[in-house]
């Protein structure tokens, strides 16, 4: 049986990134950079105001108030070869370039329009030189990296790329995901389940954090335990690059996932992890020409399912789109109650985490009955990381994952 940093470096080694494409950035958000994004140019690319005001030399202002000539008046986009000479100045916009000779900018409020000369202006703060002035390459170097190769693509980073690389952006395929609901037991959301049945929550619940994640999904539905339903859904699901598998995948007469996955030419990578819940993870690929795909068999239990996805799965789905590698788990966390972990495996248990002004970041236990309990999870905003065999104390410090 692995652990959980064993699971997810043989996962790492099977999920490497899908074929790339070039789009409009605004297309590309959830996805990953490339290549790094160089800057092509200083930015700005002039000693640019960042004030509306007066363009001045800062010297003359040194004795205090000074009445300087206005020579010119520069607007945002507009340049001048005016140049400012001592006793002079100009009206300048914020962000318009600055006219030669000037080195700082007075604000607009701290001046006076010369009452007998609208051409002079009297200016009554005092500058030093650089003040209110964006000098140029302040932002960025020609050549510096903007956005690193693995990026995540957010909506900052399509205003960066519109402005640094007209729009367009080269990123990995969005990964496709296939997920299977198995057992006799399930009915759909919109059944009135008879007795022994259940509603599949699985199958809709992985859909929406498949979504969420950036994949495009193909819901196939429930299956039953039959080998032949089971092997003609594992099929269709196989043209996916991921294929997850809910329930079927412990050890009972009807867990007939790994079987019928090998009969499908998938390989078993491992089978079994050191964690609860998520014990009976299945994991394997199936490659046929130049296709791969990844498949995941899931516990049944709900909690089981979403805490995989979460630790397993979604580390798979940001590897096929090339981003970076992000922390798994978030520390910090101030714990709240005393928690044992009586059992030999580690424990991610349903919590509450916030952030209080002055106090810090604190983690909560919620009071959680086990893999079907939804309900419970449905308050949880983090997954508390427990190790085996271990008492923990409010006031500890712990890990967690954010779900």
């Amino acid at each position: 049986m692995h652990s959980v940093e064993e699971a997810l470096e043989l996962i790492g080694k099977h999920a490497t990134p899908l074929p790339t494409y070039e789009c409009d950035a605004v297309d590309a958000l959830g996805s990953a950079m490339t290549h790094d994004l160089i800057s092509e140019q200083d930015s700005p690319a002039f000693d640019k105001s960042m004030m509306d005001g007066y363009a001045v030399i800062a010297a003359d202002l040194d004795d205090g108030p000074a009445n300087l000539e206005v020579v010119d008046e520069i607007a945002a986009g507009v340049t001048t070869v005016e140049v400012i000479r001592p006793g002079t100045c100009a009206r300048i916009m914020t962000g318009a370039p600055m006219p030669p000779g000037a080195d700082a900018v007075a604000l607009v409020e701290n001046t006076q329009i010369d009452s007998e000369n609208v051409h002079r202006v009297m200016i009554t703060e005092t500058v030093s030189p650089g003040k209110n002035v964006l000098k140029r390459g302040g932002l960025l170097k020609e050549g510096q990296v903007v956005l690193a190769a693995g990026s995540v693509i957010r909506p900052i980073e399509v205003g960066i790329l519109s402005d640094m690389s007209k729009g367009r952006v080269t990123v990995h395929r969005s990964p496709s995901i296939s997920i299977i609901s198995t057992g006799d037991e399930l009915v759909s959301a919109h059944e009135e389940p008879a007795p022994g049945q259940i509603r599949n929550s699985n199958g809709p619940m992985l859909e929406a954090m498949a979504s969420e994640a950036g994949a495009t999904v193909n819901q196939l539905g429930i299956v039953r335990d039959k080998r032949q339903d089971l092997a003609d859904a594992i099929s269709q699901g196989l043209e996916s690059d991921i294929l997850i598998l809910s329930g079927g995948v412990s050890s009972g007469v009807l867990d007939l996932v790994p079987s019928e996955l090998a009969a499908n030419g998938v390989e078993q990578i491992f089978h079994k992890v050191c964690i609860k819940p998520g014990k009976p993870l299945w994991f394997g690929k199936r490659v046929s020409g130049d296709k791969t795909t990844l498949v995941f068999g899931l516990p049944g239990n709900p909690v089981s399912s979403l805490v995989c996805f979460h630790l397993f799965v979604r580390s798979a789905l940001n590897q096929l789109k090339g981003r970076a590698e992000a922390p798994l788990y978030v520390p910090g966390f101030l714990l709240t109650r005393d928690f044992v972990n009586h059992g030999d495996r580690p424990v991610y248990f349903p919590a509450m985490a916030c952030r209080k002004e002055g106090a810090g970041a604190t983690i909560s236990p919620l009071d959680w009955k086990g893999s079907a309990d939804l309900a419970t999870l449905a308050k949880a905003n983090a997954l508390a990381s427990f190790a085996p065999n271990t008492k923990y104390e409010a006031g500890q410090f712990i890990s967690a994952i954010m779900i």
